[in-house]
C-alpha cells in the first residue's frame, strides 16, 4: 500500500505512482495520480511547496516537496495529479553563499558544510576514499551547490547520493555494494539494450604541450570501429608520456562503456537485501539481447511504479566504468638550476 502524509492528513486513494532515484540526479522524484474526493467528500489538497512523506507497507521511501499539481473534471471523472521532488532539490537548484572558500579541509567536510546550510544530513557511511585535504578550495559566485559538490568528488571518481530521504552519502562506483543476479527467464520481466558507435572512434591520439619534436604523445585504437575515424586531443597541460597515455586509455574505456546501456523491468520494488537502489552491482544475463554470459553492469537509476499490474521496478544498468574519472594531468617537474652553475662558467670565462 502507498500512503502520503502531509499537512498533517494521510492519502492513501492512488490510482498510480512513480517514484525515481539516479546516480546522476542528487534529489528522487515523483508523480502521483489519485482521485479528487476522498470517500467523505472532502476535496484533496496538496499545494506546491507542501511537505509530504511517501510510504510503501509502512516504510517511508521520500521526504520531499510538492512542486506542481494539477486538477481536472469532465462529465464522469475527477482526476487529480501532483508531482515533486526530494528535499535534496534545493542543492541541485540553489547556489553556495559566503563563505565560498575553504581552506584545510577534506572532500566530505566541505560537503558536511554545504549540507548543512540546506538542513540536510551528510555522512559517509560506506567510508568511501576522499583524499587529502585541500589546501584552499573556492567557488566562483553562482555555482550551484551540487556542481561545486559534484566537481570536488568528479577527479576522485565518487558520486554524491541521496538516499530518498534527503540524507547525503559519497559512492565509489567501482567499488559498489553487490545485488542479486539479473538474469532472463527467472526474474526479469522484460529488458531492452541500445548499442551506438556515434561517439567511439578507431583510433584516440593524445597529444600534450612542447614544441614539436619534443611534445609528448600517445594513442589507443579501438578494435570494434571498423572504420577510419581518429580523434585528436590536445591536452596542454600534459607534459609528461604517462598523463596523455593514461588520457587516451580513459577516453577509449569511457566512450566505449557509454556506448551501450540496458534497460529492465522486475516484480516488486524490492529483492532479497532489500529495496532496490542506484549504486548496486548485479549479473546480468540475457540471450535474446545477446548477452549469453553474465557481466557486471551497475544500477544507475531506478523508477518505483504502481498501476494496475502492482508494484514494478524499472532498472538502468550500465557499465560502472561510465563514471570512471578523469586521470589527473602530470606535468614535468623541472629541477631548478644552482646559482653555483652559472657563477663557475662566469668565472671559466
Amino acid at each position: 500500500m502507498i500512503e502520503v502524509f502531509a499537512n498533517g492528513r494521510k492519502f492513501s486513494y492512488w490510482t498510480g505512482a512513480k517514484i525515481s532515484r539516479s546516480l546522476d540526479h542528487i534529489a528522487a522524484s515523483f508523480s502521483l495520480n489519485l482521485v479528487a474526493r476522498d470517500p467523505i467528500g472532502n476535496v484533496v489538497k496538496l499545494f506546491p511547496g507542501d511537505s509530504v512523506e511517501i510510504a510503501v507497507d509502512g516504510t517511508t521511501v521520500i521526504k520531499g516537496y510538492v512542486e506542481k499539481f494539477s486538477t481536472s473534471f469532465s462529465a464522469g471523472s475527477h482526476t487529480f495529479s501532483v508531482s515533486g521532488s526530494e528535499i535534496s532539490c534545493d542543492i541541485a537548484d540553489c547556489c553556495v553563499e559566503n563563505p565560498m572558500e575553504w581552506q584545510n579541509k577534506t572532500l566530505d567536510q566541505i560537503i558536511s558544510d554545504i549540507c548543512g546550510r540546506f538542513g540536510l544530513f551528510f555522512k559517509n557511511e560506506m567510508g568511501v576514499d576522499v583524499g587529502k585535504q585541500h589546501k584552499k578550495f573556492s567557488v566562483d559566485p553562482g555555482v550551484k551547490a551540487l556542481e561545486t559538490m559534484t566537481k570536488l568528488c568528479k577527479e576522485r571518481g565518487i558520486v554524491p547520493c541521496s538516499n530518498g530521504l534527503g540524507q547525503i552519502y559519497l559512492l565509489k562506483p567501482s567499488a559498489c555494494p553487490r545485488g542479486p543476479e539479473l538474469k532472463q527467464g527467472v526474474n526479469l520481466m522484460s529488458a531492452s539494450v541500445d548499442f551506438s558507435i556515434n561517439d567511439r572512434y578507431s583510433a584516440y591520439y593524445v597529444y600534450g604541450s612542447g614544441k614539436a619534436k619534443s611534445k609528448v604523445k600517445a594513442v589507443k585504437t579501438d578494435n570494434d570501429v571498423g572504420r577510419y575515424r581518429p580523434l585528436l586531443i590536445v591536452d596542454s597541460n600534459a607534459t609528461q608520456k604517462e598523463s596523455v597515455k593514461a588520457r587516451a586509455y580513459w577516453e577509449y574505456t569511457i566512450r566505449k562503456a557509454k556506448s551501450m546501456g540496458f534497460r529492465c523491468s522486475v516484480h516488486g520494488w524490492s529483492h532479497e537485501g532489500g529495496v532496490w537502489a542506484p549504486g548496486i552491482m548485479c549479473s546480468f544475463s540475457a540471450p535474446d539481447l545477446c548477452v549469453e554470459e553474465p557481466v557486471d553492469l551497475l544500477v544507475s537509476s531506478v523508477e518505483y511504479g504502481w498501476g494496475d499490474g502492482g508494484e514494478t521496478t524499472d532498472l538502468v544498468l550500465v557499465s560502472p566504468d561510465v563514471y570512471l574519472p578523469q586521470p589527473e594531468t602530470k606535468k614535468k617537474k623541472t629541477v631548478a638550476k644552482s646559482p653555483w652553475d652559472s657563477i663557475k662558467k662566469a668565472v671559466k670565462g
